[in-house]
């Protein structure tokens, strides 16, 4: 905008005529006026949001889930340990519509972490092996949850469908647990070490062979360093129920547990100054602390057991006892027949852990020599009668165990080698199934006796004739009383003639001689007629009955 030249510094100017006439005086413009003031600067303030908008403006990223139904486009925030690092802005179906693709935009900061790596899951109320989680969700509504990359940047990511159980960053190291069933091990049970819980349960999957399950179970850090390769692994369902030579053994876990299943593991303390187990390490899944610590820790002592008797309720687990000691178990069972005896036996192999068992002067240091000291040491109990046997374990139960112990009268026998193996002789034992199913015939036989006719009527009979006996008793029982009160004043009549008697003759008399004999012979009878007396008040019944034998 420009100025205009003052034109006349006087407003009158002569007209040719010689009038005079006025002209207005002509001022310049100001560049800008005030009324612009305000929107000028909320153009400024606009553009300044703008500018700052843009500088804040991340990149937009397509994520991939199966399912975003809880989602909002423009509502649901995307969040990082509680701080808004983005929101969803579409959502809308892929091409072939198998999954949902959710465009949202992110902050500028998080621009370096939208990287190979990233993770996206959504966050709602979820029940899972862990418990209650999402529950803040209720209120503030389903939101997504990222973890940052670390590698090249990309802005197509795949959601998880579940939220992972462990942060891609928490310490520890995992480990590769071998089983036939998984049975109600869910991902997160807890993994324990002596109740106390050190890790969690990943997922599972079969193996290449498909014959057992591989179970990955993550130990946090410092627990990892527990694990050694002597630690047994074993799963815990909230309530272990143990039937043993002890009787019956529950023990109760945590909730937790009881729903989703555990995992607990144990090192022996010899085994802590190891060096601990790499990541990845396979150990073997058992199905209880006891069948863990059953089987041996080292390389067993492998024995042939061939059962001529009865062999059934044994099979693979069942435990093997040294004189009442736990020192192995059964490995395998086959039921095998003999065409040369033509018979059947039973076959069993023991397994014994040689560690179990302490030889005096070998030390455990030197492994080698303390299990040839225990191999030779059972064979010489063999030569003295040590014997193997199928026992009952629990009579609540019928657990079967076997039991090497010695048996009195044995036969001279020695181990001889079957198939590679060492045999142990077997005895056959008096087992208490025997016991009961005899108890049972006689328990039978009592009750066919006495559910018979002839036992009914006996009782009827002997019932009757006690009540017969009841009505005489209290018919006699008036002149009883009176019989008694008779012979009491003729006891003591008789008794004060005799000390009337002896006053008046004295001991010097002439009956002298033959007075005190009749004194003793009148005090006893009146002491017997007394007895008698106080008998029948006793015994009223025994007028009718006579003196039973032994009463006094």
């Amino acid at each position: 905008m420009s100025e205009e030249p003052e034109q006349a510094s006087s407003g009158v100017q002569e007209s040719p005529g010689g009038s005079a006439r006025e002209h207005a005086r002509v001022r310049p413009r100001r560049w800008l006026s005030w009324v612009w003031i305000a929107p000028v600067a909320a153009a400024a303030v606009v553009l300044w949001l703008a500018w700052r908008g843009l500088a804040a403006r991340g990149p937009e990223i397509t994520i991939d889930f199966k399912d975003a139904s809880a989602l909002t486009p423009g509502q649901t925030p995307i969040k990082y340990k509680g701080v808004d690092v983005g929101r969803v802005e579409a959502i809308g179906l892929s091409r072939d519509m198998s999954h949902v693709l959710v465009h949202a935009r992110m902050v500028r900061t998080v621009e370096p972490y939208l990287a190979e790596g990233a993770r996206f899951w959504i966050v709602q109320p979820r029940v899972g092996a862990q418990g209650i989680t999402g529950l803040t969700t209720l209120i503030s509504g389903a939101y997504i949850e990222m973890y940052p990359g670390r590698g090249e940047a990309q802005s197509r990511f795949i959601g998880l469908a579940e939220p992972p159980l462990l942060q891609p960053d928490t310490q520890g190291r995992s480990f590769t647990l071998l089983t036939p069933d998984v049975g109600s091990l869910l991902p997160g049970a807890p993994v324990t070490y002596r109740g106390l819980e050190v890790g969690e349960i990943e997922g599972s999957e079969l193996t290449a062979t498909n014959r057992q399950v591989r179970v990955v179970a993550f130990v946090r850090a410092p627990y990892d360093r527990l694990v050694h390769p002597q630690s047994r692994f074993w799963t815990e369902g909230g309530i272990d129920l143990t039937a043993g030579p002890q009787g019956l053994r529950v023990q109760l876990s945590s909730w937790q547990q009881l729903l989703a299943g555990g995992v607990a593991f144990d090192t022996p303390p010899s085994a802590l100054n190891t060096p601990p187990s790499p990541g990845n390490t396979d150990f073997e899944l058992f199905t209880s602390r006891s069948a863990a610590f059953r089987y041996p820790s080292g390389t067993p002592l492998l024995y042939h057991v061939a059962f001529t008797a009865d062999g059934g309720g044994i099979g693979p687990g069942t435990v093997v006892n040294l004189q009442g000691t736990e020192i192995g178990e059964v490995t395998r069972v086959r039921l095998v027949y003999d065409p040369a005896r033509r018979a059947l036996y039973t076959d069993a192999t023991l397994a014994i852990d040689p560690g179990v068992v302490s030889v005096a002067g070998i030390p455990a240091s030197d492994p080698a020599a303390h299990d040839a000291a225990v191999s030779a040491g059972l064979e010489q109990l063999v030569a003295r009668g040590l014997r193997a046997q199928i026992l009952s374990a629990s009579l609540l139960t019928g657990q079967k165990i076997v039991a090497l112990d010695f048996v009195a009268g044995a036969p001279p026998a020695r181990m001889r080698r079957v198939g590679g193996l060492a045999e142990l002789p077997a005895a056959p034992a008096a087992d208490l199934n025997e016991i009961l199913e005899s108890l049972e015939e006689t328990v039978h036989h009592i009750d066919q006796a006495t559910a018979g006719p002839q036992l009914r009527e006996a009782l009827t009979a002997l019932d009757e004739t006690l009540s017969h006996l009841d009505r005489m008793t209290e018919e006699l029982e008036p002149q009883t009383q009176a019989l008694i009160a008779s012979l009491r004043a003729a006891s003591e009549a008789a008794q004060h003639t005799a000390d009337a008697a002896g006053a008046l003759l004295g001991a010097n008399g002439r009956g002298s001689l033959d007075l005190p004999g009749m004194t003793r012979e009148m005090t006893d009878a009146a002491r017997s007629i007394r007895e008698l007396a106080e008998y029948l008040d006793r015994h009223p019944e025994a007028i009718l009955r006579g003196r039973a034998p032994g009463s006094d």
